[in-house]
C-alpha cells in the first residue's frame, strides 16, 4: 500500500488514496455474489477474501510499521472498505471492525509490549482473528452499568463471571477483548470508573458460546457467551486498570467510523445495481430509468450519500490527527448517522426500483436491504447518535 500524509483533507483524492481503491476494487472483482451469499448462509469461510485483504496490506493500514504495519490510518483503511463492498463486498466491513478494530487498533492503542508481540503480527498477516465482548442483557449502550466481574484475587489474578450477548465472530476468534468491571458500581466514585479491559482466551474451558437466531445475512456469527470463573492475570490487562471506558472510546469512534464506510459502501452497491436495472427492464416500450418516479429517488439517495461520505472521511481524518477528541467523538457519531440512514434508504430504492424481482435473493438487493437495516441499530443506535450529538455538540442538556 502506498503511505500518505496527515495534511487537511481536501475535495480531489489523493493519488495514494486512488491507488488504495484500485486495489480494493481488485479484490473485490475475485469474489462474487455467490461467493458472499455463501459465506452470509454460513456455507463457507471468507478465507480466501481475508488473506488477499492481509497481502493489499489492508489488514495492517493502522498498524505501527515496526509491527508489521503499514503505519496509515483510519482514512486509508475506511477508503479500502468502503471501495471493497461498493464493488460486491456486502458485510465485509463487520470483519474488519472485528478484527482490524476491536484487536489491531485497541492493541496499537493501550496494548502491552508483549501484547503487540503476540497478537499485531498475527492480526495484520490475517492468521489470528479477534472478537469483543462488551454488550451485556442489562448494559447494552448504558455501559456502565455492565454486570460482568472481574474480582481482584489480591495475587495479580482476577475471576471473571457474568454473561455477554451480541458478540459477533467469537466462534472463530484467537483473541478477545474483554470489558468487565474491577471494582463494583456502588464503590466508584463516578459510574464510569472501575471498568478495565482485559485481553482474553475465547478457547477458554471456563467460556461457553450460544449461537443466537439471527435473521440478517452476516459473515460474522452472533453469540451470547457465558463466563464462569475464568481467569485473567494482570499481564492481560490492556491499558490502565479502572480506566477501561476511557480508553474504549479509541476503539468505539474508529468502529462507528468503519461501520459508517461499509454503510456507504452498501448504499453505493445497492444504487448501482438499481441504475442498471432501470436501464435494462422496459415497461411501456421504454427503460424504467427514463421516469422521473424512479430517476428522482435514486439521485436523492446517492447525493445523500456522497454527503454521509465526506463525513465517514472528515471523521477518520479528525481520529487519525488526534488532536481533538471530543471532535472526533462528535464527528464519528455524525458520520455512522447519516451514513447507516442514507445507506439503508439506498437499498431501499434498490429494493424499490427492482420492484417483484428486488425481493428475489437473485437480485442480492434484498439481502443488503436486510443487512443495512443492522447499522442503524448497531453499533451504537441511531437515537444514541443524536443524543451525542445533540449534548456534546450542540450543548443540549443530558437526555439519558
Amino acid at each position: 500500500m502506498a503511505t500518505t500524509d496527515r495534511s487537511a483533507p481536501g475535495f480531489v483524492e489523493t493519488e495514494a488514496l486512488s491507488q488504495i481503491r484500485e486495489t480494493a476494487r481488485q479484490v473485490a472483482a475475485n469474489y462474487d455474489d455467490a461467493y458472499w451469499r455463501a459465506v452470509s448462509d454460513g456455507e463457507r469461510e471468507p478465507t480466501e477474501f481475508w488473506q488477499e485483504c492481509a497481502d493489499a496490506g489492508f489488514l495492517g493500514a493502522t498498524v505501527p510499521t515496526e509491527y508489521g504495519g503499514e503505519g496509515m490510518g483510519l482514512v486509508e483503511l475506511t477508503t479500502a472498505i468502503e471501495e471493497m463492498v461498493a464493488n460486491g463486498c456486502s458485510g465485509a466491513d463487520m470483519l474488519f471492525v472485528v478484527n482490524v478494530v476491536f484487536g489491531a487498533i485497541t492493541l496499537s492503542e493501550h496494548g502491552t509490549e508483549a501484547q503487540k508481540d503476540e497478537y499485531l503480527e498475527g492480526l495484520v498477516e490475517g492468521d489470528l482473528r479477534f472478537c469483543m465482548a462488551l454488550t451485556e442483557p442489562n448494559a447494552g449502550h448504558n455501559v456502565p452499568n455492565l454486570d460482568t466481574m472481574a474480582e481482584p484475587q489480591g495475587d495479580g489474578r482476577f475471576l471473571v463471571n457474568g454473561s455477554k450477548q451480541w458478540i459477533s465472530g467469537v466462534d472463530r476468534a484467537d483473541g478477545m477483548l474483554l470489558v468487565a468491571r474491577t471494582t463494583p458500581k456502588d464503590e466508584v466514585e463516578r459510574r464510569t470508573e472501575g471498568i478495565t479491559l482485559f485481553l482474553a482466551d475465547p478457547d477458554d474451558p471456563a467460556i461457553t458460546l450460544r449461537e443466537l437466531d439471527v435473521g440478517i445475512p452476516t459473515p460474522e456469527k452472533q453469540f451470547e457467551i457465558t463466563f464462569a470463573d475464568y481467569e485473567v492475570t494482570e499481564a492481560d490487562v490492556i491499558g490502565t486498570q479502572g480506566e477501561g471506558l476511557y480508553q474504549l472510546f479509541d476503539t468505539v469512534n474508529p468502529e462507528r467510523v468503519v461501520g459508517a464506510a461499509g454503510a456507504v459502501g452498501v448504499g453505493r452497491d445497492a444504487l448501482g445495481r438499481a441504475v442498471d436495472y432501470a436501464r435494462d427492464r422496459e415497461v411501456f416500450g421504454q427503460p424504467i430509468g427514463a421516469h422521473q418516479a424512479i430517476q428522482h429517488p435514486i439521485a436523492d439517495s446517492h447525493s445523500k450519500l456522497e454527503a454521509a461520505n465526506l463525513l465517514v472521511q472528515k471523521a477518520a481524518w479528525t481520529i487519525d490527527n488526534g488532536d481533538d477528541p471530543a471532535r472526533a467523538a462528535e464527528l464519528s457519531n455524525m458520520a455512522k448517522l447519516r451514513a447507516t440512514e442514507a445507506g439503508h434508504e439506498a437499498t431501499d430504492v434498490a429494493v424499490q426500483t427492482h420492484g417483484g424481482n428486488g425481493f428475489s435473493r437473485d437480485y442480492r438487493v434484498i439481502e443488503m436491504w436486510k443487512g443495512s437495516r443492522l447499522g442503524r441499530v448497531a453499533p451504537g443506535s441511531s437515537e444514541m447518535m443524536r443524543n451525542h450529538i445533540a449534548e456534546h455538540g450542540l450543548g443540549l442538556p443530558r437526555s439519558y
